[in-house]
């Protein structure tokens, strides 16, 4: 019964797990679905061609959704004239930043410029603007977000760049999951199955199984022993005035 309940949680997590890789992959046909054209035409009807922040965070967000979005589309040449175009807004608004604004925020856009970078397939530009990154994290005491952004950087130089939407980096994740709920139903199994089974108290024998067994006179009843005490005593007093 433990072994069933174990297995179906383990099942419940694997279905979560499932459930969110299909939404990540839904994403790239989303932008098949979609028209690329949109996000771009949004990006300067909602924020304008020349931009102060917030304005150019906006905007640089939009034309990363249409290099995505062609890129998904097949068309390289596109998508990476949109990643170019959303990290120069994303430096471009930074630079609007100081002290009496959104200072915070400038982390994010080095952060946000890198990654574009990254999907150019230039891995040293990227790197550059994350150590800005981590440095203005670090200014602000966010060590989350420094540290998340180190093993971006670290990234760049473990696994080759590409210009796609992030299916290889899916796939990938894929992969590991499906190992991680392997291994944690093997750990599972492996626990439950390593307990030691109870053991039954082992049988008692019958009492005539040893009939040779010597085990004494059973006791007499107190009557009886009273009785026979009398007797003995009625016996001796005949027995010394020859009554017998």
């Amino acid at each position: 019964m433990a072994c069933i309940i174990l297995f179906v949680m383990v099942m419940r997590k694997l279905v979560v797990f499932l459930v969110i890789l299909s939404t990540a992959f839904a994403t790239c046909q989303d932008y098949v679905n979609a028209n690329c054209q949109d996000y771009v035409n949004s990006a300067v009807t909602e924020f304008g061609v020349s931009c102060v922040y917030p304005q150019c965070f906006g905007a640089a967000a939009r034309y990363k959704e249409a290099a995505f979005c062609y890129s998904c589309h097949g068309d390289k040449a596109t998508a990476d004239t949109y990643f170019q175009k959303a990290a120069q807004y994303y430096l471009q608004g930074k630079d609007y930043m100081g002290p009496a604004g959104d200072y915070p925020l400038t982390a994010p856009s080095y952060e946000y410029a890198a990654d574009m970078y990254v999907e150019l397939g230039n891995p040293s530009q990227a790197s550059i603007y994350y150590d800005s990154a981590i440095n203005e994290y670090l200014k602000i005491d966010d060590q989350a977000n420094a540290t998340a952004v180190r093993a971006k950087k670290a990234a760049l130089w473990q696994t080759p760049t590409t210009n796609t939407t992030g299916q290889a980096g899916l796939s990938q994740n894929f992969i590991i999951g499906g190992i991680a709920v392997i291994v944690i139903i093997a750990i599972a199994v492996f626990i439950y199955f390593r307990k030691p089974a109870k053991t039954a108290p082992s049988p008692q024998p019958p009492d005539d199984e040893y009939p040779d067994l010597d085990l004494g006179e059973p006791e007499q009843p107190r009557e009886a022993q009273d009785k026979s005490l009398k007797e003995k005593m009625r016996d001796r007093i005949r027995k010394k005035y020859g009554l017998e």
